[in-house]
């Protein structure tokens, strides 16, 4: 592929002029709120730009990068993507202008043979330097070098008058010229015309000052240089295409959609969809999976909008999910992994868009729901809204949205839905952009040493104090403590010098310096004071077992669940440890299970551990896994266990994984979409966790017997008081007496409640045929009266009505009552008064 040969072409000249060439940087950055996704190949150089020391003066890189901000301009030009890939070299206060330039210019006209006539260049307005540069040493013919402004040849763009602080600077273009015979075909035409005739291929940014709070731009003592070169671009000049899309990058799947189309597709809408199969191909590559919130929903929407242009172009039902094999093969090269999860990131997306499709049965429906009530009741401008909200949402074309709206003849606003898209690229480009200052790194104030870290051998040493900070921190220049990184906590202990001791808390990190936190127990300390560092060793063994039973987990989940399985984040303390992965649903009580019986299967086979530091390359080689948030050096750490596992990890390890005892997994859940969450624990905690729960299960089988137990004996009861109630319905029948032509049964009766009594009087009714029944019983302990009043359908003809008799007596009771016409109930807190309110309706049914 000829993408393959510019890219290692670029890197091969650039390590020749002794640039660190560096692994790209994952889509997703790593300690930087500015951005939502990579956006640019210095973003992964930030400290080395403000002057951190990693080792290394000058770099150059292959960076996958995703930018949102133009997502609808994708297709519809000849090289606007999502995701692309940005070749980079830059420089650390190292090399500046004249090498930029120079190598530049060499690498295009000696390495790739571009003809020099084929090239134009762009400087700043008041960059005499960089104008010098390349018409005296380079010898570009004057008319070929333009001068822009601020908005075009200065980084970041307008930031002399806009802001944001920090580094900035000129920079300068190269450009591609397709020739007269594309574009507008004036012969005063320039790179400064976007006709297409030319083509950006590199930009050189010189960040030599320092923009402050008032505006006004100084020098800064470090010069650096940051450049970027589109690989898409560089392929399409080197391939002879005019567009992007025809290179051998994107060729084969434009092929497969157009084999796909059952008619002569529209070339546009077939570029988008290459392009955005790409970008979330990479991201779900790099652990952001389809979500409704942050870098989730961007990939969501952009499968959505790939689904609506498949269907625009009368494909039905899932196709995004065939092409994911097409992006692997394509990639294979520099991306050797995406082979081995092409199979995984397919299934993700084939589910999501599965859903959508099924989610959105049809435009029209979707149309019909959202839009229907505004054709009796008209609101232009709110559907206009609706309108931006259904492209930005379901990747619905505004001209199919017009179209219906059109037919029903619903008024819409188009300067609303224009707005509203106005203000969705804005956001775009805020979280595409720098936010606040430019740079900010933490800790690049504290001017000591790299503290040389003992504690994978040692868990005490003699060290010299080097600094005591405020708030408790000390730094030594060798320890045994851990400091927290990768999820595990920081090492807790001790720090003695004779009788002074003083007692570490945590322990934390801060670029290569590690800080003791904690306070002074007993006498005090200075700088250059020797000490014992002592951990806490059996916390340590503790966090071990743990921080190796999160390795073993994750073997058994990939095992289990399928290799798509990627650690997202973790947490590992003392007692207990917390895993998350991706994952896209949650897992069954089956599916939880098999997981542990897996990784306690592993750690029955008594399997070493062993650590070994070798190059990153090697190690990606040999199969190990990398938390996609941790970005790792040149050398790395590789935690093997047996045939089980093999991870990237700084952490602390056990010998030997039967010292993990056992894994039980505590609880399974969702963080956020797509990314699932297990707490676990191991060994003595573990054991601990079962016998206390093996309790709670006893406890509560008692306790479920105990209400089975109660059940039985309130149906009993419930029995007995129904064949006790059977039995009274004659006696209260015979006790009855004749009113003004009224049957009246009134009985006062030993220990019912009140639903015995509703019960009771109902029994009574059935028997009665006709009448009033009054019943009355009381609770002498708790000083409560009940009272029920039944009347029998032919009554209330004649105007007698329960709720209205019960009100008349309750006051008797102390209470009051109500209910329907043939049967109302009353409650009281005089007892005594039972027998008068039984007289008072005898003298209410006979006045």
């Amino acid at each position: 592929m000829q993408a393959d040969f510019l890219r290692e072409k670029f890197l091969a000249f650039f390590k020749s002029k002794k640039h660190k060439i560096a692994e790209s940087d994952s889509l997703v950055p790593k300690d930087d709120p500015t951005v939502l996704f990579t956006p640019a190949g210095m973003n992964q150089f930030k400290k080395e730009f403000l002057g951190f020391d990693s080792g290394f003066k000058r770099a150059a890189t292959s960076q996958r990068c995703l930018r949102t901000d133009d997502l609808d301009k994708v297709g519809k030009t000849s090289s606007h993507h999502t995701f692309f890939e940005m070749l980079g070299n830059f420089s650390f206060g190292d090399y500046f202008k004249d090498e930029a330039i120079s190598w530049a210019w060499e690498f295009l006209t000696k390495e790739l043979k571009i003809s020099e006539d084929k090239l134009w260049v762009s400087v700043y307005q008041d960059d005499d330097e960089a104008y010098k540069i390349w018409k005296d040493k380079i010898r570009i013919p004057v008319k070929k070098i333009i001068k822009l402004g601020d908005k075009d040849n200065f980084w970041p763009a307008e930031a002399k008058s806009k802001g944001p602080n920090g580094p900035c600077g000129p920079c300068s273009e190269i450009f591609y010229d397709f020739g007269v015979n594309i574009g507008c075909g004036k012969p005063d035409c320039t790179p400064a015309c976007d006709c297409g005739r030319f083509v950006e291929i590199w930009n050189l940014v010189f960040t030599q000052f320092n923009r402050k709070e008032d505006g006004s731009l100084t020098p800064l003592p470090n010069k650096n240089i940051d450049t970027g070169m589109g690989l898409e671009r560089l392929a399409s000049v080197m391939e002879g295409k005019q567009s992007n899309f025809e290179t051998d990058l994107f060729e084969p799947i434009v092929k497969e959609v157009c084999n796909a189309v059952p008619r002569s597709p529209n070339l546009k809408i077939v570029y988008a969809i290459a392009d955005h199969i790409r970008a979330v191909v990479f991201c779900i590559y790099d652990g952001v999976l389809p979500s409704n919130e942050g870098r989730g929903y961007i990939v969501r929407k952009i499968i959505r909008k790939a689904s609506m242009h498949l269907m625009s172009l009368g494909i039905k039902g899932h196709f995004l999910d065939r092409l994911v094999p097409i992006v692997a093969e394509i990639m294979r090269k520099p991306y050797p992994e995406l082979m081995n999860q092409r199979e995984e990131i397919a299934q993700i997306i084939l589910a999501e868009e599965k859903n959508f499709i099924q989610g959105l049965g049809s435009s029209e429906e979707l149309f019909k729901s959202k839009f229907t009530k505004f054709i009796d009741k008209p609101n232009a401008e709110t559907v206009g809204n609706m309108a931006f909200l259904l492209h930005d949402t379901y990747g619905i074309p505004f001209e199919l949205t017009c179209q219906w709206l059109e037919k029903h003849k619903v008024s819409f606003s188009k300067k609303a839905f224009e707005q509203a898209m106005e203000e969705q690229r804005a956001r775009s480009k805020s979280n595409s952009a720098m936010k606040g200052d430019v740079f900010g790194a933490k800790g690049l104030d504290i001017k000591l040493k790299e503290s040389k870290f003992v504690g994978y051998q040692d868990n005490s040493v003699k060290a010299e104090i080097l600094a005591i900070l405020k708030d408790g921190e000390i730094i030594l220049d060798q320890t045994p403590f851990y400091a927290e990184s990768g999820g595990q906590v920081g090492d807790t202990g001790k720090l003695v010098s004779g009788k002074n001791v003083f007692e570490v808390s945590d322990t934390q990190k801060i670029d290569n310096v590690i800080l003791h936190i904690g306070k002074v127990i007993s006498g005090s300390f200075k700088k250059g004071d020797k000490v014992i560092a002592e951990i806490d060793s059996e916390r340590r063994l503790n966090i071990a077992r743990n921080h190796t039973a999160t390795h073993i987990l994750q073997a058994a989940l990939r095992k289990v669940l399928g290799t798509h399985v990627q650690q997202q984040g973790s947490l590992v303390a003392e007692d207990k440890f917390r895993f998350d992965f991706t994952h896209f649903k949650g897992l069954s009580k089956e599916e939880i299970a098999r997981v542990e019986e897996v990784a306690n299967e592993y750690i029955y086979k008594h399997q070493s551990v062993s650590c070994k530091e070798m190059p990153l390359k090697e190690a990606k080689k040999e199969g190990a896994l990398a938390f996609f948030e941790e970005k790792y050096g040149e050398c790395v750490r590789v935690v093997s266990i047996g045939d089980i596992s093999k991870e990237l990890c700084g952490g602390t390890h056990l010998d030997n994984i039967s010292g993990i005892g056992r894994i039980k997994i505590i609880s399974e859940g969702s963080v956020a979409s797509g990314i699932r969450r297990i707490e676990g624990t191991t060994a003595g905690f573990a054991e601990q966790f079962i016998r206390e729960e093996e309790q709670k299960a006893i406890e509560e089988a008692k306790r479920i017997e105990q209400i089975k137990e109660q059940k039985k004996q309130e149906k009993r009861r419930s029995l007995e008081v129904n064949n006790s109630l059977k039995d009274a319905v004659p006696r209260l029948i015979n006790k009855g007496i004749k009113i003004n032509g009224v049957n009246l049964v009134s009985s006062l009766e030993a220990d019912l409640e009140m639903n015995a009594l509703r019960l009771l009087a109902d029994k009574v009714k059935l028997e009665l045929k006709q009448g009033v029944i009054a019943l009355g019983s009381q609770d002498n302990a708790q000083k409560k009266a009940y009272l029920v009043i039944a009347v029998t359908q032919d009554l209330l003809a004649k105007g007698l009505d329960a709720g209205e008799l019960i009100r008349q007596v309750a006051p008797l009771i102390g209470g009051s009552g109500g209910g329907r016409p043939d049967f109302a109930q009353a409650g009281g807190s005089k007892p005594e008064n039972l027998e008068a309110a039984l007289e008072e309706l005898r003298k209410v049914i006979n006045p």
